[in-house]
C-alpha cells in the first residue's frame, strides 16, 4: 500500500506521526510525507494524489484542510477527513457543539479580553484565556482575577474563557482509535491540584477503561466525524467535564499505539467503512 502523509513541520519531530510512518514501514508499505508548506498546486493538477490509497494528516492550518479536501475531491481516501478537523478546529464552535450535546463542559465565553473581564462572574475565576484557533496547548493562560484579566495582554482579537476545574493536578485524556478508546492520566498544562499547590505525580499513566469513558469516547468520535481522535478531561467532585476535542493526538501512554495506527490505516483501505463518502477517481476538478 501507498499511505500519503500529510503534516505540518512542526509535527515531524512529534510522536506522531512519526510513529505510524515508522509501524507502516515495518509493516512493507510505503509512505509518502506530504509538508502542505513546501510547494504550490494547480487546481487541476492531481499528480500528488496519484497512486496514493490514503492520506493521514495531521495539522489544521489553511493550507493543510485545503490540500485535503482537494484529494477528497479527486476520491483519495482520508483520516480525518477535513470536515471533521475543521469541527474542532475552532474551539468557539467545538464549545457549542459539546453544549448541544448536553455534555458537561465549563462554563464559556467569547470576546475580546478587555470586555470579557466585565461579564465573568468573580465567583468562576480562575479562568483560562484560549486562543480560538489554538492547539498543542499553545496561548494559553491562566488568569486569576478581573483585575488580572482587564490588564492581560492578548495577541488576539478575541478569546475563548473557560472556568478552571479544580483537580488533582492531572487530566484525564482519552485515546480513540475508531472504536477504541484508552483512558489517560497525564500532568495537566497548569499543574495545579485543587488546593492550589502543584501536582504530585507528574508520570503519564494509563488507567482502567469504565463503560461510561468508553462511550463517552466512541460518541465524540460521532459528533464531530472524527477516527483518530483525543478527548481532554477534568475529573472533579462534580462530576467529570469534557474539556475540548482534538484530531490525531500524540496516543502518549497508549500500548502499541504505532502499530495500533497503522493497523487502523491499512483497515480503512482494506475495507468499505459505514459513511464513508467516496467519489469517483475520474472526476475532473
Amino acid at each position: 500500500m501507498r499511505i500519503g502523509i500529510l503534516v505540518e513541520k512542526r509535527y515531524l519531530a512529534q510522536a506522531q506521526p512519526a510513529g505510524l510512518i515508522s509501524a507502516l514501514g515495518a509493516a512493507g508499505h510505503e509512505t509518502v510525507c506530504l509538508d502542505p508548506e513546501a510547494s504550490a498546486y494547480a487546481l487541476e493538477d492531481g499528480r500528488w494524489t496519484e497512486k496514493l490509497d490514503l492520506i493521514a494528516a495531521r495539522g489544521r492550518s489553511c493550507q493543510l484542510l485545503s490540500m485535503l479536501g482537494w484529494a477528497e475531491a479527486r476520491g483519495v481516501r482520508t483520516i480525518n477527513a477535513r470536515s471533521a478537523i475543521a469541527s474542532v478546529h475552532n474551539k468557539a464552535d467545538m464549545a457549542v457543539l459539546l453544549a448541544e450535546a448536553r455534555l458537561p463542559t465549563p462554563r464559556t465565553f467569547l470576546g475580546p479580553v478587555p470586555e470579557l473581564f466585565k461579564i465573568i462572574p468573580l465567583r468562576l475565576y480562575p479562568v483560562i484565556l484560549k486562543p480560538v484557533f489554538g492547539d498543542n496547548s499553545r496561548g494559553l493562560l491562566l488568569v486569576h482575577s478581573p483585575g488580572e484579566m482587564k490588564s492581560a495582554e492578548w495577541p488576539e482579537p478575541a478569546a475563548l474563557a473557560q472556568s478552571f476545574i479544580a483537580n488533582d493536578g492531572r487530566d484525564l485524556k482519552l485515546y480513540c482509535i475508531g472504536e477504541e478508546v484508552w483512558a489517560v492520566r497525564k500532568p495537566s498544562p497548569f499543574g495545579l491540584a485543587a488546593n492550589g499547590g502543584m501536582a504530585r505525580e507528574a508520570k503519564v499513566e494509563l488507567v482502567p477503561l469504565t463503560r461510561e469513558l468508553e462511550e463517552l469516547g466512541r460518541r465524540l468520535g460521532r459528533l464531530f466525524g472524527l477516527e483518530l481522535y483525543g478527548v481532554d478531561c477534568v475529573e472533579s467532585p462534580e462530576g467529570l467535564f469534557v474539556i475540548e476535542v482534538n484530531e490525531f493526538p500524540n496516543y502518549t501512554g497508549v500500548p502499541e499505539a504505532d502499530r495500533r495506527l497503522a493497523e487502523y490505516v491499512t483497515r480503512k483501505i482494506q475495507t468499505d467503512f459505514t459513511g464513508l463518502r467516496i467519489r469517483d477517481k475520474s472526476l475532473k476538478i
